[in-house]
C-alpha cells in the first residue's frame, strides 16, 4: 500500500524538486502568503517547508528581507565542499561496510534502481534527488546517521550547482559500480569506484 505524503512533506518535495531545477535566482525572495496561495494551503505548511529548506541549505533566512534562495557556491569553495562530503562518506563506508546489513543493502539496490529511471527520463530534479538518496542509503547502512545532516547541508550547497547532468549514462554506472563493490563488502573497491564519482 502506498504511503500518503503529508502536506508539508508535498510542499518540500515539490520546492526542493524547483530549487534543483534551478526555477529560481539566486537571492530570490520567496513569500509565504504568494506560495500559500499558488499551492492552496495555509502559510503552516509553507513555514515548515521554508524552515527544512533553510536547514538542508537550500534557502536562508536574511534580516529585512526574509526567505531567500542560496547562490551556488563559489567555484573555487566547490572542491573543499566536495572534500567534505567524500570524508563524510568515506569514514562511513570505513567503519561500517562490513556490517552492512541485508536491509540496507536492499534500501541502496531500491536507491541505484529509482536513480536508472530518473536517468532514463532524463529528470534533471530526479536525477540530482536520486543521487543524494542512493548515498544516504550507504551512510545509513554503515551507522552514519550521526553525519547525515552536515553530510546534507554538503549536497545541498552541491546540488545547486549540479552540473554531471550531460551524461546520465555515466552518472548511472559510476553508481552501479559503487553499489557492486558495496555488495561485496569490498571496501577498498567501493572507496575508489567513490572517488571516481565524487570527483
Amino acid at each position: 500500500m502506498a504511503i500518503k505524503r503529508t502536506i508539508r512533506e508535498q510542499v518540500i518535495t515539490e520546492l526542493r524538486h524547483e530549487l534543483v531545477s534551478g526555477d529560481y535566482s539566486a537571492g530570490e525572495v520567496l513569500r509565504e502568503a504568494e506560495m500559500a496561495n499558488r499551492f492552496g494551503v495555509s502559510r503552516g505548511p509553507i513555514r515548515d517547508a521554508f524552515l527544512q529548506l533553510s536547514q538542508e541549505g537550500f534557502l536562508a533566512y536574511q534580516a529585512n528581507r526574509g526567505v531567500t534562495v542560496r547562490p551556488p557556491p563559489q567555484p573555487e569553495d566547490r572542491p573543499f565542499i566536495l572534500s567534505l562530503r567524500r570524508q563524510i562518506e568515506t569514514h562511513c563506508i570505513q567503519r561500517g561496510l562490513a556490517r552492512l546489513s541485508d536491509a540496507s543493502l536492499a534500501a541502496i539496490e531500491t536507491g541505484l534502481n529509482d536513480l536508472e529511471q530518473a536517468c532514463a527520463a532524463g529528470d534533471v530534479a530526479a536525477i540530482a534527488r536520486d543521487d543524494m538518496a542512493f548515498h544516504q542509503a550507504i551512510l545509513h547502512g554503515c551507522g552514519g546517521d550521526d553525519f547525515i545532516q552536515a553530510w546534507r547541508q554538503l549536497c545541498s550547497r552541491m546540488l545547486l550547482a549540479y552540473t554531471r547532468l550531460d551524461d546520465h549514462r555515466q552518472i548511472f554506472d559510476e553508481h552501479a559500480a559503487i553499489l557492486d563493490a558495496v555488495r561485496r563488502r569490498d571496501v577498498e573497491q567501493a572507496l575508489a569506484a567513490l572517488r571516481s564519482n565524487l570527483a
